[in-house]
C-alpha cells in the first residue's frame, strides 16, 4: 500500500470535506439560540404561576434498586440483588441529554470520569481511574475491540442507544481480557409492538456552534418481523472556552444502521449491520508543540471508522434445565489514520521537518454461545464459550526534510493476529432465604502472530491464563442488603505492544514479546437501602494492579534500530482504593440525586511511587428535580452542581520528575425538561452558568464556558 508524502502546509483535512461553517453563519445560529433561550426564559417566569406537581410522576426513590439488570451476571438479577457494582442509564435518560458524545453522558454516574487525549471528538471514559484500554465496550454484548494505547473510542451514535448498562470493578469471567477496570455495554436493540415508530432528534450545541440530527425508524410486521434503519449526522466547529476558542478542536461523525429479525415463542434471530465514520482534530499543549527544539508538532485524525455485521439467534425453550442459548457471529472492521507532522531546529540554519502518516485495519471476527441453566429451585448457572480473532493491518510512511529537501523516506508495512479463545461458568447458589452467593471462573488460551513485516521480525506469544471471582449477597430486613466480592481482572498485551509497535511523536516504540499481562485483584464491600422515599447505594473497595505496560528509552540490549527509540516494557503497578456513593432522596415536590467518588490511587511507575496521579481524590455532582406544569403541559426543571477536586500528577522526564496540579472545580448547570404535547419534547440547558475558566483533571481540553444545548425530540 503506498501513501503519498505530504505537504506540510496542507496537513489538516477539512472535516466532512466543507470545514468550519462561515463567520456570517456562526453569527446567525448564536442569534437564533439565544432568541430561543429568552423565548424559553420567558416562560420560566410563569412557573410561580403555575400549578406545583405533587411528586406522582416523579419515580419512586427506590425504584433504581428494583430495576433489572443483566450484563453484570449475564442474568437477569435486580440492582437490590446484584452482587456487582452496577449502574445503568435508561432510554428516558439518554433522550433528555444535550451531549453528542457516549463518554460525557457516562460521565455523571460514579465511578466514571471522561479523558479526551486532546481529542474534542473521541472522547473515552475512565473507570475507578483505571485507562480506557483497560475497559471492555460492548454493543449489544458483543465487544468493540481495539489496540491503541489510548483506548476503545466510544464510536456508538448515542440517539440510537435504547439502554446502557455499567459494571465497575473487574468483570474478565464473564467478559474477557479488556474487563479489568470495568464494562460499558451499550443496548441498541428496541421492543417494537407498532407497524411504524420513528424518534427524530435535533441538537444544538452554542460552544461548539455544531448540531446533531438523527432519526430512527423502527416497525413490527404481522408475522413478528421487526426491522429498523436509522442515519445520523454530527459536526462541531472549535470549542469557545471563557478565554477564546480553542484552536484545534473541531471534529465530525455521521453513520447509518439497518437490521431485521424475527422472535418467535421459543426461537428469535436478527441480522444487523451499523456503520460508523470521524474524524477529529487533535489538541497539542503549546508547551509540548513549540518546546524546542520543537518549532510546531501537530496530530491530525483524518479517519477513526467502524463497520460492523452481526448475527444473532436464541432459543428458549421450556420445561427443560437449560432455560435459554444464545449464539451471536459478528465481523467488525474499524480503519484508523493517524498523522503527525513535527518541525524542528537541531542548529542554526538547520531544520529537520517530519511526517509520519499512519493507516491501519483492525479486522475482528467474533462468536459467542452463551447458556443459562435452572439447575434446581436454590440454584442456577451461566455458561459459555467466546471466541475472536484480530488482524491488524497497518503502513507506516515516515518522510524527513532536511532544509526544505526530502533527506529520508521509509514505508513499513506490519500484519499481525491474536487469536483468543475463552470457556467460563457463573454460579449462583441461595444458601438461605438471606444469603446468595456467586462464584465463577474463566480459562483464556491467547496466542499472538506476526504474518508479515518490512521490519524486525518478532516472535510468536502464547498465554493460557485462569481467572475467578467470587461475591456474597446478604438481605436484612427493611430492605437492607450487605454484599462482598473478590475478583481477578486480565489483560493481554495488545498487538501494538506484541508485534506492530507505534510511534508516539517522532520516536518509534518498539514491540516487546516477553510482555507479560497485566492483572488485578479488586475487593468490595458494599451497602444498599431503600424505600419509596430515599435510596442509597454504596461501596468501599480495593484494587491491586500489576504489569503495567508502558513505554522506556531503549536500552543498548535491546538493540532497537534507531537510537532515540523506545521500547515496551512491564514497568509500573498501582493499588487504588476508595469510596462511591449513589443516592437519592424523593418528596413531594421534587427529588435530589447525588453521586460521589472518593478515590486515592497510588502508581508506581518509571521509577515514581507516589499518590500524585492525576486523578482527582474527590468528585461528583448534586441536582434537585422539580416538576411543575408550564403552559398546562409537564415539564421538569433540574439544577445540577458538578465538582472535583484539586489533583496532582507527578510524570517523569528526561532530566528527571515533573508535578502538574489542577485546581478543581465546581460548576453549575440549569435544565428545562418540557414536553408540549405528546410525542414532543424539549430540553433547553445552560451549562457552566458561572462561565468559569477549568478543565478535568483527566482532560487536556478547557472546558466549554457559559453556552447553551438545545435538544427537540419527535416520536410518532
Amino acid at each position: 500500500m503506498e501513501v503519498p508524502a505530504p505537504h506540510f502546509e496542507d496537513r489538516k483535512t477539512p472535516l466532512h470535506g466543507n470545514g468550519i461553517p462561515d463567520a456570517g453563519t456562526l453569527n446567525a445560529f448564536r442569534s437564533c439560540l439565544r432568541q430561543i433561550c429568552f423565548v424559553a426564559g420567558a416562560l420560566t417566569t410563569s412557573i410561580s404561576m403555575a400549578e406545583p406537581a405533587t411528586g406522582a410522576n416523579l419515580p419512586r426513590a427506590d425504584a433504581i434498586l428494583e430495576e433489572v439488570v443483566v450484563t453484570a451476571t449475564r442474568s437477569e438479577r435486580i440492582i437490590r440483588t446484584n452482587p456487582y457494582s452496577v449502574g445503568f442509564l435508561d432510554r428516558e435518560q439518554l433522550t433528555t441529554n444535550t451531549e453528542d458524545q457516549l463518554a460525557d453522558i457516562l460521565s455523571a454516574l460514579p465511578g466514571l470520569s471522561v479523558s479526551d487525549a486532546g481529542q474534542a471528538g473521541q472522547k473515552r471514559v475512565l473507570i475507578r481511574g483505571e485507562e480506557a484500554r483497560r475497559m471492555a465496550l460492548l454493543v449489544d454484548s458483543q465487544e468493540f475491540m481495539d489496540h491503541r494505547e489510548v483506548g476503545v473510542p466510544l464510536l456508538v451514535d448515542p440517539n440510537r442507544i435504547q439502554r446502557i448498562e455499567i459494571v465497575r470493578g473487574p468483570a474478565s469471567v464473564l467478559y474477557g481480557p479488556k474487563a479489568l477496570a470495568g464494562v460499558v455495554n451499550v443496548i441498541t436493540d428496541r421492543d417494537v409492538t407498532h407497524p411504524f415508530v420513528a424518534d427524530l432528534s435535533l441538537t444544538l450545541n452554542e460552544a461548539t456552534d455544531g448540531h446533531n440530527v438523527s432519526g430512527q425508524f423502527y416497525g413490527e410486521l404481522r408475522n413478528q418481523t421487526t426491522w429498523n434503519i436509522g442515519a445520523f449526522d454530527n459536526e462541531h466547529g472549535l470549542r469557545e472556552t471563557p478565554n477564546g476558542p480553542v484552536e484545534n478542536t473541531a471534529y465530525a461523525s455521521a453513520g447509518a444502521n439497518a437490521g431485521i429479525g424475527r422472535a418467535g415463542q421459543a426461537h428469535a434471530w436478527r441480522i444487523a449491520y451499523e456503520q460508523f465514520r470521524s474524524e477529529a482534530d487533535v489538541f497539542v499543549e503549546p508547551e509540548v508543540r513549540f518546546s524546542p527544539p520543537f518549532r510546531d508538532f501537530a496530530i491530525d485524525i483524518p479517519r477513526r471508522d467502524r463497520q460492523k455485521l452481526r448475527a444473532d439467534y436464541s432459543f428458549s425453550p421450556t420445561g427443560l434445565a437449560i432455560e435459554s442459548i444464545a449464539l451471536d457471529v459478528y465481523h467488525q472492521v474499524s480503519d484508523r489514520e493517524f498523522n503527525t507532522f513535527t518541525m524542528m531546529t537541531l542548529a542554526p540554519g538547520l531544520n529537520l521537518d517530519t511526517s509520519i502518516l499512519t493507516s491501519s485495519d483492525l479486522v475482528t471476527d467474533g462468536i459467542n454461545l452463551h447458556t443459562n441453566w435452572n439447575v434446581s429451585d436454590t440454584s442456577s448457572l451461566v455458561a459459555g464459550v467466546q471466541g475472536t480473532r484480530d488482524e491488524v493491518n497497518q503502513v507506516r510512511l515516515r518522510t524527513a526534510l532536511t532544509n526544505g529537501v526530502q533527506s529520508s523516506r521509509e514505508q513499513i508495512s506490519d500484519t499481525a493476529r491474536l487469536a483468543t479463545a475463552a470457556a467460563y461458568l457463573q454460579a449462583d447458589l441461595e444458601a438461605s432465604e438471606q444469603l446468595t452467593i456467586t462464584a465463577g471462573a474463566r480459562s483464556y488460551r491467547v496466542t499472538s502472530k506476526q504474518l508479515h513485516t518490512d521490519g524486525v521480525r518478532r516472535d510468536d506469544v502464547r498465554d493460557n491464563h485462569t481467572i475467578a471471582s467470587v461475591a456474597a449477597i446478604y438481605s436484612l430486613p427493611g430492605g437492607h442488603v450487605v454484599r462482598a466480592t473478590w475478583s481477578e481482572g486480565y489483560i493481554f498485551p495488545s498487538l501494538m505492544n506484541l508485534a506492530i509497535g507505534a510511534y508516539a511523536g517522532s520516536s518509534y516504540i518498539n514491540p516487546a514479546p516477553g510482555l507479560s499481562p497485566e492483572t488485578s485483584e479488586t475487593f468490595e464491600l458494599g451497602y444498599r437501602t431503600g424505600n419509596q422515599s430515599f435510596f442509597l447505594d454504596s461501596v468501599v473497595f480495593l484494587s491491586r494492579s500489576q504489569d503495567y505496560i508502558d513505554h522506556v528509552p531503549c536500552a543498548a540490549s535491546d538493540a532497537c534500530p534507531g537510537v532515540r527509540e523506545r521500547i515496551y516494557r512491564n514497568i509500573g503497578r498501582a493499588d487504588t482504593h476508595g469510596l462511591e456513593l449513589n443516592a437519592r432522596l424523593r418528596g413531594d415536590v421534587g427529588q435530589i440525586d447525588a453521586g460521589l467518588t472518593w478515590l486515592r490511587r497510588r502508581q508506581t511507575y518509571e521509577g515514581i511511587d507516589s499518590y500524585s496521579s492525576g486523578v482527582p481524590d474527590l468528585m461528583g455532582h448534586v441536582s434537585m428535580t422539580f416538576e411543575r406544569s408550564l403552559l398546562n403541559r409537564p415539564a421538569q426543571y433540574v439544577l445540577t452542581g458538578r465538582f472535583e477536586s484539586s489533583s496532582r500528577e507527578l510524570t517523569a522526564t528526561r532530566s528527571g520528575t515533573s508535578l502538574k496540579t489542577n485546581p478543581g472545580h465546581v460548576v453549575y448547570d440549569a435544565e428545562i425538561n418540557w414536553s408540549p404535547r405528546a410525542g414532543v419534547d424539549v430540553v433547553l440547558v445552560a451549562a457552566n452558568l458561572a462561565d468559569r475558566t477549568y478543565h478535568s483533571a483527566t482532560q487536556n481540553l478547557a472546558a466549554p464556558g457559559r453556552h447553551l444545548r438545545l435538544r427537540l425530540n419527535l416520536s410518532f
